[in-house]
C-alpha cells in the first residue's frame, strides 16, 4: 500500500503520551485515505491508553463514541437483524437501545422454537481501517450462557480472498474473556486463549483492546496484555462490531435470559501515522 503523504501537525498527530481528539464519528473510508478525509475540529490534549504509552508511534484517534448523541449514533452505527450460526438467537434492532450514557444490547425472548432467544447487534456504517488500536468499556449481561462481542470483521469489499475476523473480546459471564484472531479463509486459521479475570465482569464496566500491526496482534483486559500472536493474514481494512447472543459454547444458560443486557459506554479507535 503506498503511503500518503501526511503533515503529521496538521492533522493533529502528536507522540506517544498524547493526542489529538475529537474527530467526526464514523467519518472515515478506510485506511488507504485516512489523512485526506479525517475532519478535526473541538480539539483536546488528553493521554493516550496506557497500552499505547509504552508502544512507538505517532498514534492518533481515528473514531470515538460514547454513545450519548443519538443522531450522531444513528450515523455511524448500523442497528442489524440477523441470526448466526452456533446458537439459537435472533438479534433485532428494537433490542438496541441508548440510554444512561451507554448503547444496551438487550436480551429476551420469542415464540420462534428455533431462534427462542433476542439479543442486540450493530456494526459500523462508513467506518473501516487496517491495524491499530481498538478499544472498548464494556459492563456484560448478568446471565451465564451469554457471548458479549466487540469484534472486527474484514469487509467483504476490499478483503479480496483473505476473509478474517478479530475477536478483540468475547466475554462470558462472569469472568471468562475469549480473544480470537481467525482466517476463514483461503485456509482456516486459528489463534486464541481464554483469560481468566479477578473479579466478575457483570459488575462494573471494563475495558477491552487489542493492537493490530502489520506483523501482530496484541490483546488486553483492563490494560493488561493477556495474549499476542503473529498476523500472517488479516492486512485489509475491517469495521467494528458489538453484539451479544444466548449460546452454548458460551455455557449453560438457565433459560431465562430477560431483563439482561449487555452495555458498552465507549469505543475508540488509534491509527499509527508512522505506520
Amino acid at each position: 500500500m503506498t503511503r500518503p503523504n501526511i503533515d503529521f501537525e496538521a492533522h493533529g498527530v502528536v507522540s506517544r503520551r498524547k493526542f489529538l481528539s475529537g474527530l467526526a464519528v464514523g467519518s472515515l473510508a478506510g485506511a488507504a485515505s485516512l489523512a485526506a478525509t479525517v475532519p478535526l475540529f473541538a480539539l483536546s490534549s488528553i493521554d493516550l491508553p496506557t497500552p499505547l504509552q509504552q508502544t512507538k508511534g505517532e498514534w492518533a484517534l481515528t473514531f470515538r463514541e460514547d454513545f450519548s448523541d443519538r443522531g450522531q449514533f444513528d450515523k455511524a452505527w448500523e442497528r442489524v437483524r440477523i441470526g448466526g450460526d452456533g446458537h439459537k438467537t435472533m438479534r433485532f434492532p428494537k433490542n438496541v437501545v441508548l440510554a444512561n450514557g451507554a448503547v444496551n444490547l438487550r436480551l429476551g425472548h420469542q415464540s420462534d422454537p428455533e431462534r427462542p432467544f433476542t439479543g442486540g447487534y450493530i456494526r459500523t456504517r462508513d467506518f473501516r481501517q487496517t491495524y491499530g488500536y481498538f478499544e472498548c468499556e464494556m459492563r456484560i449481561a448478568r446471565e451465564a450462557g451469554v457471548n458479549n462481542a466487540f469484534w472486527l470483521v474484514s469487509d467483504r469489499k476490499t478483503e479480496g480472498d483473505t476473509h478474517f475476523e478479530l475477536d478483540v473480546a468475547e466475554v462470558k459471564y462472569p469472568n471468562i474473556v475469549q480473544v480470537t484472531a481467525r482466517r476463514w479463509r483461503p485456509q482456516k486459521d486459528v489463534l486464541a486463549a481464554s483469560y481468566r479475570a479477578h473479579v466478575r465482569l457483570d459488575d462494573a464496566f471494563h475495558r477491552y483492546a487489542m493492537l493490530w500491526t502489520g506483523n501482530r496482534f496484541r490483546f488486553y483486559v483492563d490494560d493488561l496484555e493477556v495474549f499476542a500472536a503473529p498476523n500472517e493474514f488479516a492486512h485489509t481494512p475491517a469495521l467494528v462490531l458489538l453484539s451479544n447472543a444466548v449460546a452454548p459454547f458460551a455455557g449453560k444458560n438457565d433459560g431465562d435470559v430477560a431483563g439482561a443486557a449487555t452495555a458498552i459506554r465507549s469505543v475508540r479507535v488509534f491509527r499509527d501515522f508512522q505506520q
